[in-house]
């Protein structure tokens, strides 16, 4: 037995914290806490002294401890690069009775001809957290290691957009690149069909590594699978024996951190080891009977168990196993606890106290009561708190406690949310996506007009393109009023033609303006959109046609706000051509009608389009001038998204006067509210100026990584051949 794992047994038969261990020995909690983890491998004489004379160790223990600290393999003493912390949660708890797994997990991602290790098992075996251990200890073999957790997922077509955000970049596969990365992939079995992707990113990237935990295999060529079993139980009653179980350690130490004192003795022994074994040696619900022992006797909480279980409960599959005691775990709940509980099943993804107390009508008063249970956990996340619930346990409350009404409160919510443009919404996309699903399946009255139309803002805004067509074509199959559906296909046909998909696109643009009828308003944004799809194929001609005819069509009707919309968009249409004349007779049309209009962000946006045009021309003053201006009012506006497009675009003016300074500043400013707002172009285009005031100071190569990194957001063409042709480009090739 390792050294670490023997002192975490021993400790834990003691019925000690680390905090208590430290306290009684006068070692540091640190220092033990390495020697556990494994990274102290022979400590120093004095330490072994102090740690045996803590746990009151026999003779027989004392000489076997000290063999193993005096046979372990010496330090490593060769000189190693400062490993980046791990982008994955730090373990809070130890380890218990997987050293061996974890050593075969880590000898997998650690040898490089490996490239996919899937831990497979049932619920709750501790598939999460070995992986977890393994992405820790490994960090110091890879340039990079970044986690996902996949269980708010259900769809493999936001896999990818999972990606992305986590890792802050529209294009993984460029941002890995030839780098030495491990990608630990948390319950994959949610979102199967995804194996592809990983396949596409493996193949990609030939220094990545992918962990995956999952029920079942991904299936793909060259996966290693590590079945994990559940912890071995005890064969006897025997006290003697008992301590250095797996199962045993871990139930005692997980019930000693909540009960300080709390030890294997001979009059709860045979308790103790039935209840092992009842419970299938699996950690999840050994951890949840460790909750039970807070307060209860070992022989108690047995009584109960067994009650729940039957005499067949070793028979029985141990996922069924699971769930029975997660459902057992449940029974002394009160029915505010209960409801509560319910509730937090609707959440996907976490949850936030407010967005709780709001659904629930009234503060979330048992949440201290359900995270005493291990039924939650609270947690810190950018400094707010954050309620979290494991995959396991929520499936079984979806299935047992939470109600229609309370799926119909939390998606009423939620899209009150979106329909108000929420800020806090880009950290509950889960919640939205949840809420969307459930409108479709069973609340279809929640998707009004207004939903839909914000719903289409608030995917474009994201730039999760993929799933805003998705959803958005199942809200439109289930809208209740024939104005919801048309505006459902519309924003589908938005999503989809921003997604680079024009074809499809027109498609259901038609769909749309067989709904909306004679609408005037519906007639005017489906043939404006026609018009982007056409553009975005590079039919310029039959473009032209859409915005003109819109344009004739507002300026009969009397529509000022739909004739500056085909101003703005026929002005577009002759930048991207070239026409710099035409294009700003457009946009200077535009302004002017905006301001007539009083309409304060229509002018930002039309001085933001013209000075886009104006830089493009050589006019940089003037298009500074354009640009702070619609900086300022976007700021004062609360639009961190459009405020961030034009400082990238005042930051490119700025470096045409060689204003380097400012233009850095500027372009930092960009980059900080493009990242942060979610704005894909933005932030491209912010890295672009980035990259032309590093030239300037005559960093090339860092030139040259800013420019590689816009060109995997979506600039435009006349952008990325001005990056392309750069000599800061040519100089890295």
């Amino acid at each position: 037995m390792a050294l670490a794992e023997m002192l975490a047994g021993l400790r834990s038969s003691r019925g000690l914290s680390q905090e208590q261990l430290a306290e009684l020995s006068g070692i540091s909690v640190r220092a033990i806490g390495e020697i556990e983890r494994g990274a102290t491998r022979r400590p120093q004489r004095e330490t072994l002294r102090a740690l045996i004379g803590a746990l009151g160790l026999t003779p027989e223990e004392q000489e076997a401890f000290a063999r193993t600290a005096r046979t372990a393999p010496p330090p490593d003493t060769r000189r190693r690069r400062t490993a980046v912390r791990p982008a994955l949660p730090a373990p809070v708890t130890s380890i218990v009775g997987r050293s061996g797994d974890l050593a075969a997990v880590l000898r997998l991602v650690q040898d490089p001809p490996v490239r996919l290790v899937t831990i497979t098992g049932t619920g709750g075996v501790g598939k999460t957290r070995l992986a977890l251990e393994a992405g820790w200890r490994a960090a110091s073999r890879f340039e990079s290691v970044h986690g996902l957790d996949l269980s708010a997922l259900r769809e493999a077509d936001d896999v990818p957009q999972a990606l992305a955000e986590s890792l802050r970049t529209p294009d993984p596969a460029t941002l890995i690149g030839d780098g030495r990365w491990l990608l630990v992939l948390d319950s994959f079995e949610h979102v199967a069909a995804a194996a592809t992707t990983v396949a596409t990113l493996l193949a990609g990237c030939p220094g990545l590594t992918v962990l995956v935990t999952s029920r079942s295999p991904l299936r793909l060529r060259g996966e290693h699978l590590w079945p994990l079993a559940p912890l071995s139980t005890p064969d006897s009653d025997d006290p003697a024996g008992l301590a250095g179980n797996p199962a045993v350690r871990l139930l005692v130490e997980r019930t000693a951190a909540v009960r300080p004192g709390f030890a294997l003795t001979g009059d709860n022994a045979v308790a103790v080891a039935a209840l092992c074994r009842r419970l299938d040696g699996l950690p999840l619900a050994l951890e949840l009977a460790a909750a039970r022992l807070r307060t209860q006797a070992p022989a108690q909480v047995l009584a109960q168990v067994r009650d729940l279980h039957g005499d067949a409960v070793d028979l029985a599959d141990r996922h069924v196993s699971l769930r029975r005691t997660v459902e057992w775990s449940t029974r002394g709940l009160t029915d505010p606890d209960r409801r509560l509980f319910g509730l937090l099943g609707a959440f996907s993804g976490g949850a936030d106290p407010v967005d709780v107390e709001a659904v629930l009508g009234a503060p979330p008063h048992s949440l201290a009561t359900l995270a005493a249970h291990s039924l939650v956990t609270v947690t810190e996340r950018a400094g707010c708190p954050r309620i979290g619930m494991l995959d396991t346990i929520r499936e079984v409350v979806e299935d047992q406690l939470t109600g229609a009404g309370d799926r119909d409160a939390h998606a009423g919510h939620f899209l009150r949310l979106v329909r108000d443009g929420d800020p806090r919404l880009g950290d509950e996309q889960d919640n939205v996506r949840a809420a969307i699903q459930q409108a479709v399946d069973a609340a279809p009255t929640l998707l009004c007009v207004e939903t839909v139309r914000a719903l289409t803002k608030h995917y474009v805004a994201r730039g999760r393109f993929a799933e805003g067509r998705r959803m958005l074509t199942g809200a439109a199959g289930a809208a209740p009023t024939e104005q919801a559906r048309a505006w459902a296909w519309h924003g589908a046909a938005v999503t989809a033609n921003e997604s680079g998909e024009p074809e499809v696109a027109l498609a259901l643009a038609a769909s749309a303006a067989e709904a909306f009828g004679a609408d005037p308003d519906g007639r005017a944004a489906t043939l404006t959109l026609i018009g982007n799809a056409h553009k975005f194929a590079g039919r310029y001609d039959d473009a032209a046609a859409a915005y003109t005819g819109v344009l004739d069509q507002a300026r009969t009707m009397g529509d000022a706000r739909r004739e500056t919309i085909a101003l703005n968009n026929l002005g577009a249409l002759a930048h991207d051509r070239g026409a710099f004349a035409e294009a700003i007779d457009y946009h200077a049309a535009a302004l002017r009608r905006k301001r007539e209009l009083g309409d304060r962000r229509g002018v930002a946006v039309a001085q933001l389009n013209l000075g886009a045009v104006r830089n493009d021309t050589g006019d940089h003053a003037g298009a500074a001038t354009l640009l702070t201006e619609a900086a300022a009012t976007f700021a004062a506006l609360g639009e961190p998204g459009s405020e961030a497009f034009a400082l990238a675009l005042l930051a490119q003016s700025q470096a045409g006067l060689a204003r380097w300074d400012d233009a850095t500043t500027t372009g930092r400013r960009a980059l900080e509210l493009a990242r942060r707002a979610e704005h894909a172009q933005a932030t491209g285009l912010a890295l672009l100026a980035l990259g032309e005031t590093a030239a300037a100071g005559g960093d090339a190569g860092g030139a040259a990584r800013l420019f590689r990194e816009a060109l995997t957001f979506p600039i435009g063409l006349p952008d990325q051949a001005r990056v392309r042709a750069h000599p800061a480009m040519a100089a890295d090739r």
